[in-house]
């Protein structure tokens, strides 16, 4: 009977043990899960308060908290990457600021997003208008540039000219006198052309770097313009060549003046009445231009 209670107390002690070691080992556990939770947590920036989509995010729109790591699936911005910001998308107060939530240019609003949506239906919906073929009025005429005494480097692609001529005198009594006439007015620079390449400038360089100038010049005139311009240079160079000794190897008697592109009609006018008359090759007489001779050379 002894040896029975005895046995009863040893095992209600043995009880107590067993209880107080599991108590004790769940207590450490959970100080142990406790304390590996605040290892864990990181500390970001979320809204202080609701951020609408477009705001400008300041410092008043951010505020600090500790939250799981195993939360955050993203690498916490600074606060000198988010202020200054807009909010791309509605942030909600507590939210953390994602970097893809915020851009660094305003976006467009629903409203706006719907405006051009709008716009661009309506402009699917309006019938195409067919373009009326546009009417050449102008051809392109290839000149050499040998063909002008002066060539101005400035002249671009767009640029206008006049071009003139020396046209010798038809008097006996002066006939180392010229006059410059109008041979065309208001040209269009088409394009230059330097080594068969179309440019649209007069100079250029090549690939071992090297300054190369354009051997001809493209224009754009209408096919009247064409037919005076070829008229004309030739009638006048047939006249000049007994009388002008081109020592300089400039070539031509042309020259070419830059106007604006916007006509002066004025001004115009009295150009126009110094274009070249047809009337003023009918006077020249062929002994008369051989008779005297005229250098350029300084």
């Amino acid at each position: 009977m002894k040896n029975r209670k005895t046995r009863i107390i040893m095992g209600i002690m043995v009880g107590l043990v067993l209880f107080s070691s599991s108590v004790a080992l769940l207590l450490y556990l959970k100080q142990g899960k406790t304390k590996e939770h605040k290892e864990a947590e990181v500390e970001v920036f979320v809204a202080a308060k609701n951020i609408h989509k477009g705001d400008v995010i300041n410092a008043d729109s951010l505020k600090k908290a500790n939250l799981a790591k195993s939360y955050i699936s993203f690498t916490p911005l600074t606060d000198t990457e988010i202020i200054g910001r807009y909010a791309n998308v509605d942030i909600y107060k507590g939210e953390p600021i994602r970097p893809e939530k915020i851009v660094t240019i305003p976006p467009k609003t629903e409203q706006e997003a719907e405006a051009k949506k709008q716009k661009k239906k309506e402009k699917q919906v309006q019938p195409q208008k067919t373009e009326a073929p546009q009417q050449v009025t102008k051809d392109t005429l290839s000149v050499a540039l040998s063909l002008f005494r002066n060539q101005d480097t400035s002249l671009r692609s767009g640029d206008f000219v006049d071009i003139a001529c020396a046209i010798p005198s038809a008097n006996k009594k002066t006939p180392d006198l010229f006059y410059t006439k109008y041979v065309a007015l208001h040209v269009k620079i088409d394009t230059f052309v330097i080594n068969g390449n179309r440019q649209t400038k007069p100079l250029s360089y090549n690939e071992k770097q090297m300054l190369t100038k354009a051997d001809t010049v493209i224009f754009q005139m209408a096919p009247k313009e064409i037919k005076n311009f070829l008229a004309y240079y030739y009638k006048t160079q047939a006249l000049n060549s007994k009388r002008v000794y081109n020592l300089h190897n400039y070539g031509g008697q042309l020259w070419m003046i830059k106007t604006p592109k916007e006509i002066n009609v004025k001004l115009q006018k009295q150009k126009e009445l110094l274009l070249v008359d047809k009337k003023m090759f009918k006077k020249q007489r062929k002994k008369h231009v051989q008779r005297v001779k005229i250098s350029y050379e300084n």
